[in-house]
């Protein structure tokens, strides 16, 4: 298993690398400001995806994680009622009277882009979901490779076109094109797939799924809002231009939470299919996260005291003060990075109240703080609140980890016991080895 994951974190970390080599290139170029409309773009092009299907690709790794031949009806589902939403998506936000509405939340003139966007947004997850459920860990790193790899290539040219050509509308177009050909590469692998199903009378009632995936749907949009709500209220609040600059300190948050994140994908079709030590491999990957977020942090700290304005002078004078944030969100780091072990545990076992519970018990508190810190402190005050929110997800999916894997505090305890010590002993061999 420990390799699997390794290799799953080299694949992933890499393309998420180059996303975020991707986006600090567009930073450079854009500025603040043009990166705040870029960033409100991107994510709500990722809120409406979440939204659009309601949940129903949540049952995917569930179902076809128990049996295989459940694909084609379970992918069934998902292209039926998308061909009813998608089009009331486009006629809703062509009716909506955008001029009328706060800029942060859409930009006219982009509206065509953003449909598009949602379009290959949704697929990119629907097929992303089926590769991990078949247990294709290959093909679903290649995935993450495959979008930043492409994302970086694009950036690298823009930052080479010459500036009479509008950059902001350049870096759209890269996202549009990057996930219509992830779309074009995930069809691929899914029609590939079909030639294998052996039993095609199989098929899923559309409620049996609705109800998997619609737990699953509450749990992952409260978890898609904590990460990017408070970009919309630094917006309403302040400016585009500060939304701009919390967003480079929430990338880089969120890049070291995609660690654990990335083992969790792997262990998720494990519990699912119920194979033997799934517990104890959940609470060793659950400590293993919250140690390796732990030692970052020191890193980042010690690196911001040595070098207080090092981020900024990178990007530019544009971005001062995105230290500070990020330093203000490293409680979040820790604390996401283990919710993020115990959530896939019980996305494994069918999605139970308790995952949507902990996440949205978490959004309530950061859009609290948000509206109590944002006016006072601005992008610091988003950062301290976005950090406190996690303290409530991560009491409440541990909770959840406990009851539904019939596991106590003093078995958490002794399984941690038991991992210090085959760290300890793998050391040991290492040194021996060496």
């Amino acid at each position: 298993m420990f390799k699997l994951i390794r290799l799953t974190v080299f694949f992933q970390a890499l393309g998420y690398l180059l996303q975020f080599g991707a986006f600090f290139l567009f930073a450079k170029m854009l500025g603040a400001e043009n990166q705040g409309i870029l960033t409100i773009f991107r994510a709500s092009g990722q809120i409406v995806a979440s939204l659009l299907l309601f949940g129903l690709p949540g049952g995917i790794v569930y179902f076809v994680g128990k049996d295989r031949d459940l694909l084609l009806p379970v992918l069934g589902n998902c292209v039926k009622l998308f061909l009813v939403v998608f089009p009331l998506l486009a006629l809703f936000l062509y009716i909506l009277p955008i001029d009328k509405l706060p800029k942060v939340y859409l930009i006219g003139k982009y509206i065509p882009y953003l449909l598009v966007f949602v379009f290959f947004l949704s697929f990119f997850g629907i097929f992303q979901l089926s590769i991990l459920s078949l247990k294709k860990y290959l093909y679903y790193n290649l995935f993450a490779f495959g979008a930043g790899f492409i994302m970086f290539g694009f950036s690298v040219s823009i930052w080479f076109t010459p500036d009479i050509y509008n950059k902001l509308n350049l870096a759209i177009i890269a996202y549009l094109v990057t996930y219509g050909l992830m779309f074009t590469y995930g069809a691929a692998l899914i029609f590939n797939e079909n030639g294998k199903v052996k039993n095609r009378k199989k098929w899923l009632p559309f409620v049996e799924q609705f109800k998997v995936g619609f737990r699953g749907f509450i749990s992952n949009l409260a978890g898609l809002l904590l990460f990017r709500l408070d970009l919309f209220l630094v917006g309403y609040f302040l400016s585009l231009k500060d939304v701009g600059v919390y967003s480079i300190a929430l990338f880089g948050a969120e890049m070291v939470t995609k660690i654990p994140g990335w083992s969790a994908a792997i262990l998720t079709p494990m519990v699912a299919s119920n194979e033997g030590g799934h517990v104890r491999r959940t609470v060793y990957l659950f400590y293993s996260a919250i140690i390796i977020a732990l030692l970052l942090g020191v890193f980042f700290v010690l690196g911001i005291m040595m070098v207080p304005d090092f981020v900024s002078n990178l990007i530019g004078k544009d971005f001062t003060g995105v230290e500070i944030c990020l330093l203000l969100l490293l409680p979040r780091v820790v604390m996401q990075s283990g919710v993020g072990i115990l959530a896939a545990n019980l996305a494994g076992k069918g999605y139970p109240w308790y995952h949507p519970g902990g996440n949205i018990a978490g959004l309530i508190f950061v859009v609290l703080l948000d509206l109590l810190l944002i006016p006072r402190y601005g992008i610091a005050g988003a950062a301290l609140a976005n950090s406190l929110g996690y303290g409530a997800c991560l009491l409440i999916n541990y909770l959840g980890f406990c009851k539904y894997n019939d596991t106590s505090v003093n078995n958490m305890i002794s399984l941690f016991k038991l991992f210090i010590i085959d760290i300890k002993t793998k050391l040991k061999i290492g040194c021996i080895n060496g």
